[in-house]
């Protein structure tokens, strides 16, 4: 796998809002959805003020291994998640080097 092709995947898993930060389903992924009630619990919504936007403020930091203040969540809750949403980012890049 080249360096280029990584990048790009980790930049997309990271990026990409939507896969997030849908509130009326919280995830999916029951590897995130404690990370995804956290936030939510704590306050920060999809529409929020500045500093309580769900996916830039809270999720996103937590899956780069940051803290968030007011958002508890176990370390292993958050390694799960990010790599429940590496391999759906990895299904759906397959997908569309498929179609045609």
């Amino acid at each position: 796998m080249s360096i280029r092709y990584f990048i790009t995947l980790l930049a997309m898993a990271f990026l990409v809002q939507p896969a997030f930060a849908n509130e009326e389903m919280p995830s999916q992924d029951p590897a995130c959805a404690t990370i995804v009630k956290s936030c939510l619990d704590a306050g920060y919504t999809r529409d929020g003020a500045e500093g309580k936007q769900f996916w830039m403020d809270c999720m996103r930091p937590l899956l780069l291994g940051k803290s968030v203040s007011g958002v508890a969540v176990a370390a292993k809750d958050v390694k799960a998640c990010r790599t429940a949403k590496i391999a759906e980012l990895k299904r759906e890049l397959s997908e569309m080097k498929a179609a045609k």
